[in-house]
C-alpha cells in the first residue's frame, strides 16, 4: 500500500503545528520554520507553507512510484533457452505463445522413464483479464524409447481471485530484483522450473526445482497451480 495514505495526518498535524509559528530561532527546524508576517508572530507566510506542502508530495510519491509504476516498455519474447523450446513446443501443435504484452512464461520439464515438458503462460488478453494456458507433450529422452506426442492442451481464464492477487504481485519492485530461494528439494524425475516474467513493471527470470519462495513463488503458485 502507497505511504502516502499514512502520511496524510502526519502532514495535518505539521499544518496545525506551523499555523502557531512559534518555532524558536534556534530551533533545528529554523529552515523551514514559516516567516512571520508584520508584527503577529502567529500569522504564517503562505509562500512557505506551499514549500512544505511540495516537499511531503514530491517523498511520498517518491516513495510510492517503487511499487507501481510502469517502468518497462520491452514487451519482446524472452530469450531464456528453456523459454524458447517452450515456444517451439506450442509451435508444434500450433498453440499461440502469447508474445508482445504483459505475460508469464513457464517451461517445466521432468525426465525419469520418459520425456515430459509443459509450456504454461499467463497472459493479460485484449480486454485486461487474465488467461491460462498450458500445451503438454511426452517423448524421448527418458528411459523409455517412445514417440513425442502432445499430452494435453488446456486453457482457461484465471479467477478474479488469483487475477487480483498476481496484479498486485507483478506491481511489486522486488518481484524484479528478489535473490531465488527454494525450498523442499526434489529427487530423480521431479520437474524443473524457468519462469520467464514480463509486465509493464520489470522483467526477470528465474529456474527451480523444489519449492520456489517469495514474491516469485507466489506468482508460481498460481501460474502452475491452477492446471
Amino acid at each position: 500500500m502507497c505511504i502516502f495514505a499514512g502520511l496524510v495526518p502526519f502532514v495535518k498535524r505539521i499544518n496545525a503545528a506551523f499555523e502557531l509559528c512559534d518555532c524558536p530561532l534556534s530551533s533545528p527546524f529554523r529552515t523551514f520554520r514559516l516567516r512571520p508576517i508584520a508584527d503577529d508572530p502567529k500569522v504564517c507566510d503562505k509562500g512557505a507553507m506551499k514549500l512544505w506542502h511540495t516537499l511531503v508530495l514530491s517523498t511520498a510519491l517518491a516513495a510510492c512510484a517503487g511499487r507501481n509504476v510502469p517502468i518497462n516498455a520491452d514487451f519482446a519474447a524472452p530469450t531464456a533457452p528453456e523459454i524458447e523450446r517452450s515456444f517451439a513446443l506450442r509451435e508444434r501443435y500450433n498453440a499461440p505463445k502469447h508474445i508482445g504484452g504483459t505475460a508469464i512464461f513457464v517451461d517445466s520439464v521432468a525426465v525419469h522413464h520418459i520425456y515430459a515438458e509443459a509450456s504454461t503462460v499467463v497472459w493479460k488478453d485484449e480486454t485486461g483479464k487474465w488467461q491460462w494456458s498450458r500445451v503438454s507433450e511426452i517423448g524421448p529422452g527418458g528411459l523409455l524409447p517412445i514417440e513425442r506426442k502432445m499430452e494435453s492442451n488446456r486453457d482457461r481464464p484465471l479467477t478474479a481471485l488469483q487475477s487480483q492477487m498476481l496484479d498486485r504481485l507483478i506491481s511489486d519492485h522486488r518481484l524484479y530484483s528478489e535473490k531465488r530461494q527454494m525450498t523442499d528439494p526434489t529427487g530423480v524425475g521431479a520437474p524443473g522450473h524457468v519462469m520467464s516474467i514480463v509486465t509493464p513493471f520489470g522483467r526477470t527470470t528465474v529456474s527451480w526445482d523444489g519449492r520456489l519462495e517469495g514474491i516469485s513463488g507466489k506468482v508460481a503458485d498460481i501460474v502452475l497451480g491452477n492446471g
